[in-house]
């Protein structure tokens, strides 16, 4: 087979005496590249997101090589202990990628080194060895993820996996199989919508588009029958480290029965997911959107670049080599056991707030925090409407009531840790089939009852006025869906009863 590639499938390209890196924060509006012919460069384009994911591989692996041509010598230990720290250089930009594993990559190299080579020019050429074979290792891996797939498929993914998910819609063409993709927006870079949607869409592969807070609605609905998503990180226990919302994205497959499957590399010594340190980007990532600030001044913000998806919520990781469930995983590559740790880091805990309170409810607010004994509210933007942003944060301000405002996607990783004492759902009416809220509600209630977190049912306000964003095509007004796209139509959201019985933690 060979396959139709996006562009993101290959995100860097080397040319000669530089190479370019295509930068992911244009698209889709411009399929452009970044001319890499110094170091900085390179480092610049991954502290500032301009490519991600394999892009990083492609963009470390090719700074090495421009780094080695540097070398002209024929002893080769210069220019391997260059090589460790650039490293750690890229460590220092994004510190949850595991740069130094990638360059145990070049650990055999100076081994087998030959006598009276060119160190510089002979290890450019095994770079360049190791990229090919990666290529062809990852369009086997999508191969493999097909084969896992029902047919007929209704998958869901988050994120991007750098052109993969194209690779892998081709192979279940190849197989006969039908495949439907529904794709998360992925705030707060909009890489589902930017990225996701837009390659599977040019590929002629039918995408919907849903707001990050709808994944458990959709499933409840009985639209989705897989999950796909990649990995920045795994464990040799096999858990996984991926972009923020991934965790409750695979805490709504199991509780809905559905297969999580995820694209992996080798784990390398990474024992388990908790030993990686999760980036925490800049707020001011999560406040603008084209240039322009969207929260008032003042407002706190919390933007954890990844979550951990324990091993026991997915079904097989799909490796370079072969496909392992979580017990074949570890049998495979664990190693070492765990050091012991010195006890969790205290984080600060925060009281939890979904849907829009009456505005006699925010003195209330004021009250819970003071029982909780917790000093901050924590508000998710609620998409598509961004109620949070526009009606919510302003409201609690006005009151002096300390704020920290997330995106939706990132409310999984604060119940994971701990940090949510309360949550106060509040919501349009009460059913006879359980109460009724905005987009979003489902996922709140869902992810409060499996961590054990008191829910307070709290009627909200009606809201007369016309929101700018109705469902994921639009953020702030502006167009953020690319061409032939659906977008998934937003609904009230139903909370049965039974979620309110007992609540007791169920992971």
């Amino acid at each position: 087979m060979k396959p139709i590639q996006s562009p993101l499938f290959v995100p860097a390209l080397w040319e000669k005496e530089h190479f370019k890196i295509l930068d992911e924060t244009l698209l889709p509006q411009q399929v452009k590249y970044i001319t890499v012919n110094e170091l900085s460069e390179a480092l610049r384009a991954v502290k500032e997101m301009k490519t991600r994911a394999f892009g990083q591989v492609l963009t470390f692996l090719y700074a090495a090589a421009l780094v080695a041509r540097g070398y002209k010598t024929r002893d080769p230990e210069p220019l391997k202990l260059r090589l460790v720290q650039l490293a750690e250089e890229f460590t220092q930009a994004r510190p949850t990628f595991d740069f130094k594993g990638l360059a145990k990559y070049f650990d055999p190299w100076f081994r087998e080194f030959p006598p009276g080579k060119e160190t510089g020019s002979w290890f450019e050429g095994k770079i360049h060895e190791l990229v090919s074979i990666i290529q062809r290792t990852r369009e086997e891996r999508a191969r493999r993820a097909a084969e896992l797939l029902p047919n007929p498929c209704r998958l869901l993914t988050h994120c991007n996996i750098s052109g993969e998910l194209v690779v892998v819609a081709e192979w279940c063409r190849e197989m006969g199989k039908e495949l439907q993709i529904m794709a998360t927006e992925t705030r707060p870079y909009l890489q589902g919508s930017r990225l996701t949607a837009w390659e599977v869409a040019q590929a002629g592969i039918q995408v919907a588009l849903i707001p990050d807070c709808a994944v458990a609605h959709v499933m409840a609905k009985g639209e989705i029958n897989a999950v796909l998503v990649g990995a920045d990180r795994c464990a040799q226990n096999g858990d996984i480290i991926n972009k923020v919302g991934t965790y409750p994205i695979a805490l709504m497959a199991k509780t809905h029965g559905i297969p999580f499957y995820v694209l992996v590399q080798d784990p390398g010594p990474l024992v388990k997911g908790e030993d990686v340190v999760i980036e925490e980007r800049p707020v001011s990532e999560l406040f603008t959107f084209q240039g322009r600030s969207c929260v008032p001044e003042g407002l706190q913000g919390r933007y954890p670049a990844f979550d951990l998806t324990p091993a026991s919520l997915i079904s097989s990781l799909i490796g370079f080599d072969g496909t392992f469930t979580p017990e074949r995983f570890r049998q495979r590559f664990h190693k070492a056991s765990p050091a012991a740790r010195n006890g969790k880091e205290k984080k600060e805990p925060y009281l939890l707030l979904y849907g829009i309170p009456k505005r006699n409810s925010y003195s209330y607010l004021a009250h819970a925090l003071k029982a909780e004994e917790v000093s901050t509210v924590l508000v998710p933007e609620m998409r598509p409407e961004l109620w949070g942003v526009h009606v919510i944060i302003r409201e609690l301000l006005q009151r002096n009531i300390s704020t920290t405002l997330i995106s939706d996607n990132m409310m999984g990783a604060f119940f994971a840790q701990g940090q949510i004492k309360r949550l106060c759902f509040f919501y349009s009416e009460l059913g006879e089939k359980g109460p009724v809220g905005i987009c979003g509600s489902l996922l709140a209630v869902q992810l409060a009852r499996a961590h054990g977190v008191p829910v307070e049912l709290l009627e909200a306000e009606a809201v007369r006025e016309s929101p700018l964003d109705r469902d994921a095509s639009t953020f702030l007004g502006q167009k953020v869906s690319p061409d032939g796209v659906l977008i998934y139509p937003i609904e009230r959201e139903v909370l049965p009863w039974s979620l309110f019985k007992e609540n007791k933690a169920d992971i």
